[in-house]
């Protein structure tokens, strides 16, 4: 299995108009970070017509992580390129909540994961939202009177 990563639509997944601005550098640091975790190889394809400071090749190659700064054109054309030259689409899992991307790819028959089924996967325990841990009526009870709130009183 190889991966392709749609690195700007993973980075930014669930962010909401007004949240907090994390500089983009963080961001993509972040994303290569958690990518190099990876046991199979993977490529991350990022638009870069307005490439950060201090890029100056178009690839990276970081051992089994190759980074693709798509400089002309879009990155999802770039991904489905590649998919195309890569010999075996069936064994890429590409990673975007794009779904004109993703149907684009499934027609080459690779394989498509959302970004919260990839993070999860991933790094489940930095997800936001995880899930919540379950206790019974009678602990939470217990707990209520505890902190000295009334167990019957709704919330």
């Amino acid at each position: 299995m190889r991966w392709a990563i749609d690195g700007y639509n993973v980075m930014f997944a669930g962010q909401k108009d007004g949240a907090e601005v994390i500089a983009i550098e963080t961001r993509r640091e972040d994303l290569l970070l958690r990518c190099r975790k990876l046991k199979d190889p993977v490529v991350i394809f990022f638009d870069a017509s307005k490439a950060p400071p201090g890029l100056t090749n178009d690839a990276e190659g970081r051992g089994k992580m190759e980074v693709v700064y798509v400089r002309q054109g879009s990155a999802d054309d770039a991904i489905v390129e590649w998919l195309k030259r890569c010999g075996r689409p069936n064994e890429v899992r590409l990673v975007t909540n794009d779904r004109e991307l993703a149907a684009r790819a499934r027609t080459l028959r690779a394989k498509v994961a959302s970004v919260e089924e990839f993070l999860k996967d991933l790094d489940p325990e930095r997800l936001d939202g995880m899930e919540k841990p379950k206790i019974s009526n009678e602990e939470a009870r217990r707990w209520a009177k505890e902190f000295g709130i009334d167990p019957d009183a709704k919330v």
